[in-house]
This record gives structure tokens, C-alpha cells and sequence, in this order.
């Protein structure tokens, strides 16, 4: 991917820095889909985004946009999952933690190394 053409995602809207002013260029979910069903109808792989600002065109490869699809869907994803309190994400992290280094997890687990 380009340097400043990375997608960063804030606030449900994809963010590209525009390559002359440094501006963000902010796109929304159907922003980035009709940028892809433009880019699938004329048969091209890249975007032009627009300046607000400077009016500069900032060409995006489709993998920009792509990868900014699959941060919405990570961001839904996550939205739609319970919020974990101190405890549980601190379980959670001990469960991942000795699953990493072999060890049993669960209740009645042994402590130390397998």
C-alpha cells in the first residue's frame, strides 16, 4: 500500500491523507462501496480522491479501499460484541497468555508447565 494512502478508520468514516496537503479525505462506508462498484465498472484499479482543500486528485489502489471495507467490518464486528469488564478482559488475556505458552487453561487446571 502508499505511504499516505494507508485507510485509517475514526469514527465509522475511512480516513486518506491527501499526498499534497496532508489533509484527511474522510469516506464513509458507501463512499468506499461506490468507489469500488466505480472502479468494477471501469475496469480500472485505482480512485481518485479529491481534495476539500486543495483540490489535489489522490489516486487509491483498490487494495486501499478494500482493506478499508474489512475496517468497517471489523469495527461492526466488534460493535456487536458485549463490552468486557475489567475482570473478564483480564481473564481473557491470562486464557490467550497460557494457551500461548502450552500451559492447561480452564478450571481445575493444574498450575506450571504442562
Amino acid at each position: 500500500m502508499d505511504g499516505l494512502l494507508r485507510p485509517i478508520l475514526k469514527e465509522n468514516q475511512m480516513d486518506i491523507a491527501c499526498w499534497n496537503c496532508k489533509t484527511g479525505i474522510k469516506l464513509d462506508k458507501a463512499a468506499v462501496e461506490a468507489a469500488l462498484a466505480q472502479m468494477d465498472a471501469s475496469k480500472v484499479g485505482f480512485h481518485d480522491a479529491h481534495c476539500a482543500s486543495c483540490g489535489k486528485s489522490n489516486r487509491a489502489t483498490r487494495d486501499v479501499f478494500t482493506a478499508g471495507l474489512e475496517a468497517f467490518a471489523k469495527a461492526a464486528k466488534a460493535a456487536d460484541e458485549p463490552a468486557l469488564t475489567r475482570r473478564g478482559a483480564a481473564r481473557k488475556t491470562k486464557a490467550e497468555n497460557a494457551r500461548r505458552r502450552g500451559e492447561a487453561v480452564g478450571k481445575g487446571a493444574k498450575k506450571g508447565r504442562r
